[in-house]
């Protein structure tokens, strides 16, 4: 890959070339063939353009645009040395052609468009004598033409989508809104007017094997801003700039715009260069503090930008209430981009205003002394620094004062303020702790457009003051914490990788939070622990630890970790309304769940379900608040802000549930909700995130709301969690509510796992057994069926218990229970258990009730999983046909007795009796289900599966993508039938000669099927089979016979030594030894497998046939021809696999 400037045509048109036009690629894109149509291999800046356009020179530029180099441990680093080579090149290339003066156009693809950005941005400050021959680039260009260029970023998914292995750095500098987009557009913004820009956005999706979707959005790829023109192009991200011929599309808009520039540019660039002369003198006269530029929308006119970087500013004030802390650490990033935002060239012609910038943020997350630090560091560029203390009015007001009295014009705040607006040297302003959301802080900025103000705040509301932009401080960077930590600990070999490896689990658990690392490290460093033993003090000790304020090293900030959010609290509370009211109890409830993305619909489905007397499952003789609520012995711990009692339910059973669920209201008053959530919001203990709709905590904030109460009040808030979280969970509608459902097991853990939980079963109430089995279903559609299987066996266990092993809510447990061993592959567990649910209902019910014949469908389907496929069989059709009878054909239980009874016939090597059930199964789950559903997802499966076996390979694979693709989307990328789709893809990629592809997938997740489901799950054991295949099908028989080998290993332990797996596994085995020379001991295993084949899978099965063809094969080779010609003609009689002129053959061999 060439870098650097290439000039792809001297001069377009028979004329001295009037306009330069320059091209700049993207991100993975090189300088030609980023131009280049990949289909008619036209290169159109070179092709094309010479002949649709006025005189000019095109160039293009190249650079190292690969990910790890374009973006790599300092991304902004990266682009800026790309856009000073961009400026240094062409300045050269135009100097040398005696073109300096010429007009420039730039034409940008996707990140090439920063780069260009971020030039310009350069060249516009290179006014000084010794480098003013680089300010020509910002003078002469004229446009700029940006094709999918992510402005404002790009989203992480759409990112992960493209395949690019992108590093945390580029990751975190592509994301939407990133810190270095930012700044690049902060830099460029004051530049705008100078230029004529065009955004084009891409209006295909990009497509891979599983989704689609735009690389950069309409959104970012075209901001809508005053006097620039936009259009979107009907192509994708990556051919968009790739024009083929006249006729792509989106080349004549490019083609229009470059004419038009062309035409106008010359005249005006020509005006613009004689007003920069004049102002290059005065600039080399008097080292003017001005940069000239031209506004093109307003007759070519000056405007000026102010360089105040250029007066060197003599410090005369500098009045903060202490230094930085000395072990200060990290924001490095963020210290150079509030720089520049602060410092940035004002347009002296155009708005001015004055310039503040919000820090709002968690108490104890290091805001002041980030404040300290950066004053400390920008002394120089300030005539005056003030510190204003707004933790009160009246510390604010006297703060004013004094700067009244310093300014000898009285010792009022009006007057402080006065003479701030009156100075004409630069200020700062830091108004600190700005947090109370009673006060309208605005009061306190001086009046007029001058100064710089910064402002420090809990209460996320102040961003409203903002007018260049603010930032919320939340946790550090997880190196820059663990150097924190080690500092505040006095650890002096802090670089040392043993070191920062003992620190690293500190400070993920203490959420890289400034404040408590370094109350961590005083504990550390007076010896009351060390590195090694700090988190097991930590676990016990915790709330005394976070309470103590450190002697020395506590830099005069007067809070505790634990006491900083206290005084955030006690401000709720004194509000004294039913708003704080309820915030307070919804902080309660997120202390015991777990800290990130809580669901705000988790409340609204709560109380839904609570209030709707058609909720499933209810008694008849009771109210589901009685079925769900029996606290008595917890009535004498509830109190509440105001004193009053607890409300009762209809029947007058004391319910314990926060206000919000209590509400008699006809509808659910959310709006009472969100103004909980913004209160908490507002004082930075909870934080939204918008594209969800969920709220987070920092870590250390939910131990803190945790850990302040008492020990009663901890239990009374975990039950309250625990019935809020059990309450939103319904029997109704589930299929829908996946996303819903599956985002609340973590907090399902946090409930049942925490210190401060009762046992969830400790008690026999039906209230348990019911949020027990409801929390059973959850971890069971999250693929953690261990988990299940955990609630699921203390279910069965209490149900028998009350109600006795025949009841039908204990025969309820047993088969929850068992499809939890079933999806774990223990085998004789599931079997034990659905058997006996079988008989019993036979017994109790009869042979016709429905609840017998669903039992007979599921140990049929337990069966089938067996490799028991003959009564598999048998039982699923008396089954399917005892529910068509007593159900209907339409009904869901009978479409899963015939969904489960095609999967048999396909494993029996029916596939065509497969289709005919899974095409009617499908039709009737689309309609009743929708496309989405899991259940029709898993008949598309088994649908797809069948083409496989009937050889339709092309429409096998079309169909597995389908169901990958929304498994991925509704179970996410790790659930068990998200890899089983993923192993049937595979499969059918090597019946389609593409083992190499195969391969690729299945190695991507064999870590995730160890982690996520064991080393030998079934699933394990189907994905090792599938790779073995893969390597056979690349010729790798050493590699196939190694992992064969061990896979029959442990198939004959875990699901015996005839299971059908176990079978076919070592038939391929057989077929790798003959491979590799060993024809004997081949010979020997198909002579073994061969019978238990036809005897579990059928004689005509393809499996079995395509063994006897291969021992067929070996007896040729051996010279035993009568043995291969009676086995060669039984497969022949079977109509499939080998046929007579393969055996000739090999006979001849």
């Amino acid at each position: 890959m060439i870098f650097g400037l290439e000039t792809l045509v001297h001069n377009v048109g028979r004329q001295e070339a009037c306009v330069d036009i320059v091209a700049v690629h993207g991100l993975e894109e090189d300088r030609t063939e980023a131009w280049t149509c990949t289909e008619t291999r036209t290169l159109w800046l070179r092709d094309l353009l010479p002949f649709n356009i006025l005189p000019a020179r095109v160039l293009t530029f190249g650079y190292d645009a690969g990910v790890s180099s374009f973006f790599g441990s300092g991304s902004a680093d990266s682009i800026q040395k790309h856009a000073h080579t961009l400026i240094a090149e062409l300045e050269a290339n135009r100097a040398l052609d005696n073109a300096a003066e010429k007009p420039i156009i730039f034409v940008c693809h996707g990140l090439g468009g920063l780069v260009v950005k971020k030039a310009l941005a350069y060249s516009a400050s290179r006014t000084s004598k010794k480098v003013e021959h680089l300010y020509s680039i910002f003078i002469s260009t004229y446009a700029v033409l940006f094709l999918g260029t992510p402005h404002s970023g790009v989203e992480k998914a759409s990112w992960a989508l493209t395949g690019m292995h992108a590093s945390g750095d580029l990751e975190r500098s592509i994301e939407k809104n990133s810190e270095t987009l930012q700044n690049i557009t902060d830099q460029f913004a004051p530049l705008m007017k100078q230029f004529h820009l065009y955004f084009f956005w891409e209006t295909v999706q990009t497509a891979d094997s599983f989704k689609r979707y735009f690389v950069v959005s309409e959104e970012s790829a075209a901001p809508i801003l005053d006097d620039t023109e936009r259009s979107g192009i009907n192509a994708t991200h990556a051919q968009m700039c790739r024009f083929g011929s006249i006729e792509s599309p989106g080349y004549s808009i490019v083609l229009a715009a470059l004419l038009r520039y062309a035409k106008e540019s010359h005249t005006t660039i020509s005006l613009r260069w004689m007003e920069a002369r004049k102002f290059l003198a005065t600039q080399r006269t008097n080292e003017a503090s001005e940069l000239v530029g031209f506004d093109v929308r307003n007759d070519n006119k000056p405007f000026n930008y102010r360089n105040q970087e250029v007066p060197k500013i003599q410090n005369k004030y500098f009045r903060i209430p202490h230094n930085v802390s000395n072990i200060y650490t990290g924001r490095d990033t963020f210290t150079r981009g509030l720089r520049e935002k602060m410092l940035v060239p004002t347009p002296s012609l155009g708005v001015r205003r004055q310039r503040r910038f919000v820090l709002f943020g968690l108490g104890g997350s290091g805001k002041t002394q980030f404040c300290l630090k950066f004053v400390q560091e920008n002394r120089d560029n300030y005539y005056g620094i003030f510190f204003i203390d707004a933790s009160s009015v009246e510390n604010a007001e006297r703060a004013f004062a004094e700067l009244g009295r310093l300014g000898g014009m009285g010792d009022t705040c009006t007057n402080g303020m006065y003479w701030l607006t009156g100075l004409e040297f630069p200020w700062l302003l830091v108004i600190d702790n700005a947090d109370d959301p009673s006060v309208d802080y605005s009061r306190f900025f001086p009046p007029g457009e001058r100064g710089h103000i910064l402002i420090t705040s809990r209460n996320q509301d102040c961003k409203i003051h903002a007018t260049i932009g603010y930032y919320e401080f939340k946790d550090m960077e997880q190196e820059d914490a663990i150097t924190l930590l080690l500092k505040a600990a006095c650890v002096e070999d802090s670089t040392e990788r043993k070191v920062r490896d003992l620190a690293r689990p500190i400070a993920k658990t203490l959420g890289y939070l400034p404040l408590a690392l370094i109350q961590a490290g005083a504990s550390i460093r007076q010896n009351i622990c060390s590195l090694e033993d700090y988190l097991e003090l930590y676990s016990s000790h915790r709330k005394e630890i976070f309470s103590k304020l450190p002697v020395q090293g506590a830099d005069q900030y007067k809070y505790t970790i634990f006491t900083t959010w206290e005084v955030s609290f006690r401000m709720i509370e004194q509000q004294a309304t039913e708003e704080a009211a309820d915030a307070i109890e919804v902080l309660h409830i997120f202390a015991f769940l777990h800290f990130e993305q809580v669901p705000a619909t988790m409340f609204q489905r709560a109380w839904n379900n609570l209030h709707d007397v058609n909720v499933p499952n209810q008694e008849s003789s009771e109210s589901l608040s009685k079925q769900l609520f029996n606290w008595s012995s917890l009535t004498n711990l509830f109190t509440y802000i105001f004193g009053k009692a607890p409300i009762t339910d209809m029947t007058g059973d004391s319910i314990q549930l926060p206000r919000l669920l209590q509400a008699k209201n006809v509808r659910w008053d959310g709006y009472r909700l969100r103004q909980a959530l913004a209160t908490l919001c507002t004082f930075s203990l909870i934080y939204k995130d918008s594209n969800t709709d969920t709220y987070s905590t920092h870590p250390m904030v939910n131990f803190w709301a945790r850990d302040r109460l008492e020990k009663t009040d901890q239990q009374l808030w975990s039950q309250i969690a625990i019935t809020t979280l059990a309450l939103s969970i319904s029997n109704r509608g589930w299929r829908s509510d996946h996303t819903f459902r599956r985002s609340l097991a973590p907090h399902i853990d946090a409930c049942l796992h925490g210190a401060h939980t009762e046992p969830l079963l400790a008690t026999t109430a039906q209230s348990a057994v019911s949020t027990a089995t409801k929390f059973a279903t959850i971890y069971s559609e999250c693929g953690r069926w261990k988990e299940a299987a955990a609630l699921q066996s203390k279910v069965l266990d209490l149900q028998k218990k009350a109600w006795g092993p025949k009841h039908v809510r204990s025969l309820q447990a047993m088969t929850d229970l068992s499809w939890s061993y079933w999806n774990l592959g223990l085998i004789p567990k599931a079997l034990r258990l659905q058997i006996e649910v079988m008989k019993t209902s036979l017994e109790a019910l009869g042979p016709e009730d429905p609840r017998t014949l669903k039992a007979m469908d599921d140990l049929a389907s337990t069966y089938w999983l067996c490799g028991k496929l003959s009564e598999s069989e048998d039982l699923g059709k008396r089954a399917m046909i005892g529910m068509s009878k007593v159900l209907g054909s339409g009904h869901p239980d009978t479409l899963m007795a015939m969904h489960n009874l095609g999967r048999t016939y396909m494993h029996r090597g029916r596939p065509k009796d497969a289709v005919e059930l899974q095409m009617e199964v499908l039709g009737a789950r689309q309609k009743m289900l929708g496309s989405d559903d899991l259940d029709t997802l898993m008949t598309l499966q088994g649908l797809g599966m069948s083409y496989h076996a009937l050889k339709r390979f092309d429409e096998a694979e079309k169909i597995l993508v389908v169901v990958l693709e929304a498994r991925k989307r509704i179970l996410g990328q790790e659930h068990a039938y998200t890899l089983w789709a993923i192993n049937d893809l595979a499969k059918i990629q090597c019946a389609q000669s593409r083992p190499v592809e195969a391969e690729e997938i299945l190695i991507r997740i064999l870590d995730v099927v160890e982690r996520t489901l064991g080393k030998e799950h079934i699933g394990m054991l189907m994905t090792k089979h599938n790779l073995a295949r893969a390597y056979i099908g690349q010729s790798r028989w050493a590699e196939a016979n190694t992992l064969l080998t061990e896979l029959v290993g442990v198939q004959t332990r875990m699901v015996g030594p005839d299971h059908p797996d176990t079978l076919y596994a070592q038939s391929e085995l057989a077929r790798t030894y003959r491979h590799l020379g060993q024809v004997d001991q081949a010979e020997r295993l198909y002579v073994e497998v061969i019978p238990k084949m036809k005897v579990k899978v059928g004689a005509e099965n393809p499996q079995t046939l395509s063994a006897i063809g291969q021992l067929a094969a070996i007896y040729t080779e051996k010279r035993r021809f009568s043995e291969a010609d009676m086995l060669g003609n039984e497969v022949l009689n079977a109509g499939q696999g080998v046929s007579r002129l393969v055996v000739t053959h090999a006979r001849t061999f």
